[in-house]
């Protein structure tokens, strides 16, 4: 019974712990994220070489998504006519490396296994988005239409 209390309140810390930090740097994305005007983020994306890729997994790094929320997020860069690479490492690096996931690494398995992980998908963000524009994966984007939204339920059409 010991120990089903003990896993019992390890798991609630963890979950209101991990909950805060959730909510809290969402929060602090999201007001980023609004006041960030579209023709910065290109220019800060539209970097030569490499350096579009790296600023686009980091900005998906630090973006606490989920798969669902990553596609939106996407579809509004594409959108803005930014880099097709640095858009690609973004949306590597969305899912998989955000504070939410690195912070539960952390305190389930260690700062030195959280750490490996964040180094290797971050390097991987990179290099999938350098490898895909390489090979000009550009040309399979398909048209879209992003219906609803904050836009008032008008529909948007655009082609990369």
């Amino acid at each position: 019974m010991n120990s089903l209390t003990a896993s019992l309140y390890f798991f609630g810390f963890i979950m209101v712990e991990l909950s805060l930090l959730f909510v809290g740097i969402s929060t602090l994305v999201g007001l980023i994220l609004e006041y960030i005007p579209e023709e910065k983020l290109r220019r800060w994306l539209s970097r030569t070489g490499i350096k579009g890729n790296v600023i686009g997994a980091s900005i998906g790094g630090l973006t606490p998504f989920c798969a669902c929320s990553t596609i939106p997020m996407t579809v509004g860069l594409l959108k803005a006519k930014i880099p097709f690479g640095a858009v690609m490492s973004f949306v590597v690096a969305s899912p998989i490396l955000n504070p939410v996931i690195l912070a539960m690494m952390t305190a389930l398995l260690g700062l030195k296994a959280a750490g490996i992980y964040a180094v290797m998908t971050f390097g991987a963000a990179i290099l999938f988005g350098v490898i895909l524009e390489r090979f000009g994966f550009s040309r399979y984007v398909k048209n879209v239409r992003v219906t609803g939204g904050r836009y008032g339920g008008n529909d948007h059409h655009f082609q990369y």
